[in-house]
């Protein structure tokens, strides 16, 4: 999802709209989803999915009963459901793996509990088994030593965090390709950031296109290129060869991002290349400039084909990247049990 799932869960509940959540706390095997995919089940709309078929035909079908429940609970106004499916057996998907899924329903009574957590100086929510399932989830802290990102079997706790992980994305330029980009990245998990030197270059009510969109008119982009957050991500395609140049220096002159991709062609790789260098900016920097970013196999040059291709890149790039982080961690791990 775009935004905080309490944000959205808030939001609707502010609306008088029951609500309730579906997330996959644990996977197991080959499954349809990771863990973490969730999905939000509103009494005339879905948001999301944790994978489609049978299971999640299933998982609707209870999430709609806690919904009524949750709406008797004048306690809490709120109810909590675990469940376990074996997608193989008992599902008779083609899928061999298992998954576990937390269902937390919310009548519109439980309002004022969910914004009070929103306000919060804690970011952690716990949910756990064999609690009260009628109590909200818990609320602590990063710190707290019980904290376990995910699912936490020996525990048997679901932690998440209330504020957005996502990794920033930014992305100069407003013009038809940059809208176009916009337009299909909604779901691919990013903080988006959209710059452009001149405000009317936005489409009215940018914002609207997807709420996790920033919108940042900045008569200079280099100040945002220079300034933005480490590890981001940035696509760089303004209306000018000269200002996008500029960015790219800045951005590889910093030295922080995770990943920078440069709309174009191979003869604009090279022009770059030779005054990025007189710049200054060393081979080993330059390696790192993806240039024409998007997939060679989409040759269409229509902003939507291109946007397409954008984003396919995109999703490679968090791929890689999520595993290489997850690679890290395991070697991490291995060397801390090395050393016990």
């Amino acid at each position: 999802m775009t935004i905080s799932w309490l944000k959205q869960i808030d939001a609707h509940l502010a609306e008088n709209q029951p609500v309730c959540r579906i997330v996959i706390a644990d996977a197991k095997g080959s499954t349809p989803r990771e863990a973490g995919a969730d999905m939000l089940i509103r009494t005339e709309q879905i948001t999301g999915t944790i994978g489609g078929g049978r299971l999640e035909y299933e998982a609707i079908a209870i999430a709609r009963n806690l919904m009524e429940q949750a709406a008797r609970n004048t306690k809490s106004g709120f109810i909590r459901y675990w469940q376990r499916f074996a997608l193989g057996p008992s599902l008779g998907q083609c899928c061999g793996g298992a998954v576990m899924i937390l269902f937390e329903a919310y009548a519109p009574s439980a309002r004022d509990a969910v914004h009070n957590m929103l306000g919060a100086e804690q970011n952690i929510i716990a949910t756990y088994h064999g609690a009260d399932n009628t109590r909200l989830p818990q609320l602590i802290s990063a710190t707290d030593n019980r904290t376990k990102d995910g699912y936490d079997s020996a525990a048997g706790a679901y932690c998440q965090s209330i504020k957005s992980q996502r990794r920033p994305l930014y992305l100069y330029g407003a013009g038809h390709v940059g809208r176009a980009v916009m337009a299909v990245t909604g779901q691919l998990g990013f903080d988006r950031n959209w710059v452009d030197d001149t405000p009317t270059r936005f489409p009215d009510h940018a914002t609207d296109i997807d709420d996790d969109i920033t919108v940042i008119p900045a008569s200079d982009m280099t100040i945002i290129a220079r300034h933005a957050l480490a590890n981001s991500y940035h696509l760089v395609m303004s209306y000018s060869h000269q200002m996008d140049a500029a960015i790219v220096q800045a951005i590889l002159g910093e030295n922080r991002f995770a990943r920078l991709g440069l709309i174009g062609s191979a003869t604009k790789r090279a022009r770059f290349a030779t005054l990025l260098k007189q710049a200054g900016i060393t081979d080993n920097q330059l390696a790192r400039m993806n240039c024409p970013v998007g997939l060679a196999a989409i040759k269409g040059k229509a902003p939507e084909r291109v946007a397409l291709s954008i984003a396919a890149q995109l999703a490679i790039w968090l791929d890689e990247d999520e595993n290489e982080a997850e690679n890290e961690h395991a070697d991490s791990s291995r060397k801390i049990s090395a050393t016990d």
